[in-house]
């Protein structure tokens, strides 16, 4: 007698979306973002000062108020949560392409889940070896979060976003201590006090100093990163809206997005950047609203920024993604900053390895002399680099290697046409 063994179903095979299928305005949003992080970021690999308001350096360069001041108005604040907007784009985007497949639910969840741990892992890597700050453990843990979010309805996740930008101002009333502080007896902020690691004297000491503030950093997501929250679930929604897919289908929406969106941007950033220009003199105890209302309007402005990528992408007609036989082609700017985005996990860990290599007392030690103006420039320079690198690997059709090695661990030893031909994400 015998019985008829019914086969176990297979897991689907998940492969990366090749390169060809992205589609352009994310990704030319996430090469120029990095400009953004680049110079925000440079400042915390200073050491041996004093911190002024949003944790700058206070230095006696006549060009760094007027760096401080740029760098306030159009970056700080602004470009992570446009980074965070296009995280929460892209995961939607992703579930979105693995339900066009057949994937089932508890399958597409596994890949998610999957994802968020291993930039959870690589997070983990940059903040103990190179930088303290790392933002991808941040966005691993939040993106765990996402995954519990990203089919609830619109109502939901309408509460959930606004609860969490109530938390990114509230959060933001971080960044203006340092005038009350400094009415404390030994309470004046230093970049000793607050990041070790920055002035360690050694490589060890420096990872040891970084895993322990990496580790403050993740634990207190919850509190303080909670209000990232925010634009990732705007951006998940306007991934299901197919805003940045298809911007020539809501232009009217973007430019009302952009033109409202940068002017209050600019005007919430005012009171800091003339504070950091020494026109006007912000009470300590004015300080933290300031703050509060920097914070609060930067979301607002990255996500200004996206729309007017967008728009100026969508410049070129409906676009390749959509396969339109009468779209322009994409412009060499564009097809450069998507070159960029594609490969945007390498080109954030190199600003990291550079400004390790410039900065850091161990190696060329230009942290404790370099005024900002000349450690901003360095970034600059930095970003470029990393622009050009990113469009030489797409001459040659090529990922960055942060990316090939993110997506041999996220999909494993599978391998496609698709996965050989795609870049990062």
């Amino acid at each position: 007698m015998t019985t008829d063994v019914q086969p176990s179903p297979s897991r689907p095979t998940f492969t990366p979306t090749p390169r060809t299928s992205r589609a352009l305005a994310p990704d030319a949003a996430r090469g120029l973002v990095l400009l953004g992080i680049a110079v925000a970021n440079v400042p915390f690999f200073m050491y041996g000062r004093e911190l002024g308001l949003l944790f700058k350096p206070v230095t006696d360069a006549a060009a760094d108020p007027w760096v401080n001041a740029l760098v306030a108005t159009l970056a700080d604040n602004r470009s992570y949560p446009l980074f965070a907007l296009l995280f929460g784009y892209g995961m939607t985007q992703l579930l979105t392409r693995e339900h066009a497949r057949g994937v089932e639910w508890p399958d597409a969840r596994r890949l998610l889940v999957r994802r968020n741990l291993w930039l959870i892992a690589f997070g983990a890597a940059h903040g103990v070896l190179l930088f303290f700050g790392d933002i991808l453990g941040t966005y691993g843990l939040l993106g765990l979060a996402l995954v519990l979010l990203i089919r609830a309805s619109g109502r939901t996740l309408a509460i959930v976003g606004w609860i969490a930008f109530g938390f990114l101002v509230l959060v933001g009333a971080l960044e203006g201590l340092s005038g009350v502080l400094s009415q404390v007896p030994g309470g004046a902020l230093s970049t000793a006090a607050l990041f070790g690691s920055s002035s360690a004297e050694t490589y060890p000491l420096a990872v040891l100093f970084r895993a322990g503030e990496w580790t403050i950093a993740l634990i207190s997501v919850p509190f303080g990163g909670l209000g990232l929250l925010a634009p990732m679930i705007l951006g998940m929604w306007a991934a299901r809206k197919g805003m940045l897919d298809a911007p020539h289908r809501h232009r009217r929406a973007l430019s009302i997005t952009a033109g409202v969106g940068v002017p209050i941007s600019v005007l919430g950033a005012l009171p800091i950047a003339l504070a950091l220009l020494g026109v006007i003199e912000l009470h300590p105890l004015v300080e933290p609203f300031a703050a509060m209302l920097h914070a609060g309007t930067g979301a607002i402005g990255g996500v200004a920024y996206a729309a007017l990528v967008a728009l100026l992408v969508g410049r070129h007609g409906p676009g390749r993604e959509l396969g339109s036989p009468t779209a322009k082609p994409a412009g060499p700017i564009s097809r450069g900053f998507a070159a960029l985005g594609q490969r945007s996990l390498s080109g954030y860990l190199a600003q990291s390895v550079v400004f390790v290599i410039v900065f850091a007392p161990y190696t060329l030690g230009l942290g404790a002399t370099a005024s900002v103006a000349v450690a901003t420039q360095v970034a600059v320079i930095t970003w470029l680099g990393t622009f050009i690198a990113a469009n030489v690997l797409a001459a040659v059709n090529r990922p960055g290697p942060a990316e090939w090695l993110f997506r041999r661990a996220v999909y494993g030893g599978a391998r496609s046409s698709s996965a050989a031909s795609s870049a990062g994400g």
